[in-house]
């Protein structure tokens, strides 16, 4: 007779810091409707099967997250198009609500559904001829399509939007976003409650999920890969430590429950990062089979399924290490398969592993719980659906939890390892190339600087910095990225840097607004058509002072830098044979706060120059760096005058600026979004060329 074998699914519920923290606005949904679809339908199918015990790794950056959207503190750009009745939408909102609408997947859902599909089909015409029932249908479409089909059925109301093809009603479309919503609100309340019943075990992870070991020492990488590392090295091990400290206490204390386990970032880890996760008080954590079995070279693979005990300066732990292949299976392979024939398979290599044990044995399959299941027949469903009974009737097998296997399976010693990730054993998706040796040089600047704030500076920028040292951002750097995903997250990393800064109430260096990508800076020329000579007076624009200027309008969806509320509704440029000219158009709430700040940078040949206007206390000040004379008034508008000799520039010359706004405590634009303006300086022999007989 076979030994048991507990199997052991760790399900891992992450989702990166896609909220300003200085807003509480996400700048994208995921969180959000990974919960109300796939987490949501994880924890659906485990209630419906009692005995089927299981693992969730929930971050504590993810759980952040979802309780803001619990209790209304956080929105998004989807979610404000989703409530919003069509008639009350204007036609910009309308042509966002095209763009951003058919983000699912084509293949599962558009493609299957005839009525998306014909939509779809549509995208490129003109927003003016879309109907608003078609505009209609297309939100309650994206709606249902990201929410978990399983509960929404068990709702009154639910059978029969399921089964609408078309024509929804604004009751419909009600019914879903309240659906929705509830999801969202009941999550973590609901894991909890599976938790305390003994079914679920929740474990977590670092709070912003930073690989720890290069968190610890970049140089680390060196054991692993041959690739450059940054120069100086990045080593904050004290952050690793509070990083992993207060994640633990974060979701102990918004769950209400004890947390023992920790799937550290990306199954990173080194001897020093154990070290720290068992220093943080966690009893268990995990990593991938290649940990293990490469320091044990002739062993039978057997070995892979038991728990080993780890000595370290902070005591024992205990590590068990993920089926790579079972694992990778379920997450990259079976969706093309017929869920019987999955589950054979499945089966099957489960079977084997038991009847070549000669103890009790455990056999973790770790993966993510979302991405996979968009790939997946009825999102997963009857796959899981089907697994787990399987499991359930299998004789000498238990569907177990991590805590509950290690009480009936022996450790053995863990014999000396290298660092790694769950990904070919190394890290070359997070440091070795030239974007991602970039990325560790801003975050070390940062940190650096940040280590010489106030204590209560730090302590109000410290999610901030927590965030920008998250992983998921130098996973789109290099040659991983895809161009549209790249620029977000590239926009979001420097999102979090500009706000270690500015909530702590530091300017922000130029270098945070320089994006990471290697791609051909974006310059925006933006040349007047003849010489102006506009007053300064503050006042609005008066056609005949700027209409040889250009005027620049702030994309509203112009990236991370510009979200939310637009701030500057246009910029005006221009110049005479002496100085160049803007005019700043804010908002009249923007133009209200008591902090303003509006900061023009400029490049010429001869270096950097910088004008600052602000308020404080009711008093406005501005100045030059370096010191110049320039010419300003703050009323209805912001106008400036800047000689030629303040931004130390030559006529002829080409110069580039950038504009920054600030004002409740935060960078609120960046003018251009991406990149700078440029503007050639009228030349020696300006009025020569442009002289009319």
């Amino acid at each position: 007779m076979s030994p048991s074998l507990s199997v052991c699914f760790v399900w891992h519920f992450h989702q990166p810091q896609y909220q300003d923290l200085s807003t509480h606005q996400a700048v994208l949904p995921w969180a959000r409707l990974h919960c109300a679809r796939n987490y949501t339908m994880m924890l659906h199918l485990l209630e419906e099967q009692p005995a089927a015990h299981a693992t969730i790794n929930v971050t504590p950056v993810l759980a952040a997250q979802l309780d803001a959207y619990a209790n209304n503190m956080c929105t998004d750009e989807w979610l404000e198009l989703s409530v919003k009745p069509v008639a009350e939408l204007d036609m910009e909102q309308r042509a966002r609500l095209i763009a951003l609408f058919f983000d699912v997947n084509r293949e599962r859902i558009i493609e299957q559904d005839s009525r998306y599909r014909q939509l779809s089909l549509r995208r490129s015409e003109p927003i003016k001829i879309w109907s608003e029932q078609e505009l209609r249908d297309l939100q309650c479409l994206f709606t249902r399509a990201w929410t978990c089909s399983s509960d929404l059925r068990e709702r009154p109301e639910g059978p029969a939007l399921l089964g609408k093809v078309r024509d929804f009603t604004e009751e419909d479309h009600a019914a879903l976003i309240h659906a929705q919503h509830d999801l969202v609100q009941d999550f973590l309340p609901r894991l909890a409650g599976l938790c305390r019943s003994g079914q679920v075990e929740v474990a977590t992870s670092p709070y912003a999920h930073p690989i720890l070991p290069l968190l610890i020492d970049t140089d680390t990488a060196a054991v692993v890969q041959d690739t450059p590392l940054p120069r100086p090295a990045f080593r904050h091990p004290e952050d690793a430590l509070q990083q992993l400290q207060f994640g633990k206490q974060y979701i102990e204390q918004l769950l209400g429950l004890p947390i023992s386990g920790c799937w550290p970032s990306e199954g990173s880890v080194s001897p020093q990062a154990v070290a720290e996760i068992a220093r943080a008080g966690f009893s268990w954590t995990a990593t991938d089979e290649n940990i293990l079995l490469r320091e044990l070279p002739g062993e039978p693979r057997s070995a892979l399924y038991r728990p080993y005990r780890v000595q370290t300066t902070a005591g024992d732990i205990t590590m068990i290490f993920r089926d790579r292949a079972l694992s990778d299976a379920i997450g990259f392979q079976y969706a093309s398969m017929t869920t019987g024939d999955v589950v054979s398979e499945f089966m099957r290599h489960v079977r084997a592993v038991r009847n070549n044990l000669d103890h009790p044995g455990m056999l973790s399959i770790i993966m993510d719980g979302e991405n996979a299941w968009e790939f997946y027949p009825e999102g997963g469903v009857p796959f899981l659906r089907a697994l787990y009974a399987a499991l359930a009737n299998e004789p000498d097998i238990k569907l177990t939890t991590v805590s509950e296997a290690l009480k009936g399976v022996p450790a053995s010693d863990m014999p000396a390892f290298h660092p790694g990730s769950w990904i070919d054993g190394n890290f070359r998706v997070w440091i070795g190339e030239d974007e991602d040796n970039k990325s560790w040089q801003y975050l070390r600047n940062a940190r650096d600087d940040w280590g010489h704030f106030t204590p209560e500076e730090q302590k109000r920028s410290l999610l901030s910095m927590f965030a920008a040292e998250g992983s998921d951002w130098n996973w789109w750097y290099g040659r991983e990225r895809t161009a549209e995903t790249s620029v977000h997250f590239d926009d979001l990393y420097r999102r979090h840097l500009t706000n270690v800064y500015t909530q702590a109430g530091h300017p922000v260096p130029d270098q945070a607004l320089e994006p990471v990508l290697d791609d051909e800076p974006l310059t925006i020329a933006v040349e007047p058509i003849g010489l102006m000579n506009p007053r300064i007076d503050g006042g609005p624009a008066m056609y005949l002072d700027w209409a040889s200027g250009r005027c620049f309008r702030p994309d509203s969806g112009g990236g991370t830098m510009n979200s939310g509320t637009p701030a500057v509704t246009s910029l005006r440029i221009g110049y005479s044979l002496v100085a160049m000219y803007l005019l700043v158009q804010l908002t009249p709430e923007m133009a209200a706060v008591e902090d303003l700040r509006v900061e023009v940078r400029i490049s010429s040949q001869a270096g950097p120059s910088r004008f600052v206007v602000q308020r404080d206390n009711g008093a406005v000040t501005a100045w030059t760096e370096p010191p110049g004379d320039p010419v300003w008034a703050l009323g209805k508008t912001l106008q400036i005058q800047l000689p030629f000799t303040t931004i130390r520039a030559q006529r002829g010359e080409h110069v580039t600026f950038t504009v920054l706004v600030s004002g409740g405590g935060r960078l609120v634009a960046t003018i251009p979004a991406r990149g700078v303006m440029s503007m050639t300086l009228p030349d020696m022999d300006y009025e020569l060329q442009h002289w009319e007989a």
